[in-house]
């Protein structure tokens, strides 16, 4: 993988999606360094019959960087692993593809095809960053059996040059029926919104409670305008990064009296939420 702290062309794209009558969560996740010819590949999956991870952080690689402003694009691993399609320009898709296709003797076995459909999307809550809310419709198996899955989700590209992982982060992606709310609290600062159908984005200040299995969530947007609720984890998992563990979980949660599904994250949430 990169050396920890280098800057270089990064290209992260994610696929998530909650199908709350099926018993799944999902979500998928490539991060391209083209220069370094590596990639690396995310996939976590709660089913009814248990918890499905296979994480690779030395998937070969292109070195050519993948167009941003083709209307037609594809990321993917040199083995076609995870490959993601996005119809439309970025910003502005029209729709997002999902294909995944491995078998590991440590994790087992996987193949999903999705279609994400966006319903609500905004830019600009970091750099390079696009994140798409709206319907998954997609088939998936997991060590041979199969599931047809319907559900609201996530889809984002992020493109950076700055180095990946060097601050502490808690990060939250959520999603209903006509919301979606992304949340990030790093040192000192913090940031994030929340979307409705047919409302204007209301972009706020971000906290979040320390780590646990329920987590407490507000938004301020104003003086005395914000909204409360709480995420409670239903899958927490770890991902080994630089000789440290990252910390996700998928998660329910209740925020300005709406329930949503969706995804809380922590790195090095012991330098972020320190007790006095």
């Amino acid at each position: 993988m990169p050396p920890q702290g280098i800057e270089t062309p990064s290209e992260s794209v994610m696929l998530s999606v909650t199908d709350e009558g099926a018993g799944i969560h999902f979500s998928a996740r490539l991060c391209r360094y083209p220069a370094y010819r590596v990639a690396w590949i995310w996939t976590h999956v709660q089913t009814p019959d248990g918890f499905f991870a296979h994480v690779d952080h030395a998937a070969p690689c292109a070195g050519d960087e993948t167009s941003a402003d083709e209307t037609r694009t594809t990321y993917a691993d040199a083995s076609s692993v995870l490959t993601f399609t996005r119809e439309g320009a970025s910003g502005a898709l029209d729709v997002a593809n999902l294909a995944a296709r491995f078998e590991a003797a440590a994790s087992g076995s996987l193949q999903a095809d999705m279609r994400f459909a966006p319903r609500l999307s905004r830019a600009g809550l970091l750099p390079g960053r696009v994140e798409a809310f709206g319907r998954v419709e997609g088939d998936l198996r997991v060590n041979g059996r199969a599931w047809r899955l319907r559900g609201m989700g996530q889809f984002h590209e992020q493109r950076q040059t700055e180095a990946r992982f060097t601050t502490p982060f808690c990060f939250a992606s959520l999603w209903g029926d006509g919301v979606g709310a992304t949340l990030l609290q790093i040192p000192d600062d913090s940031g994030g919104y929340i979307l409705r159908d047919g409302e204007p984005a209301r972009p706020g200040r971000v906290r979040f409670g320390p780590p646990s299995d329920h987590r407490q969530l507000r938004i301020d947007f104003g003086a005395n305008d914000y909204i409360e609720g709480r995420a409670t984890a239903i899958t927490r998992y770890t991902i080994p990064i630089y000789g440290q563990a990252w910390h996700g979980a998928f998660v329910t949660a209740e925020l300005g009296g709406q329930r949503l599904h969706g995804a809380l994250n922590d790195w090095r949430p012991e330098l972020l939420f320190v007790q006095n």
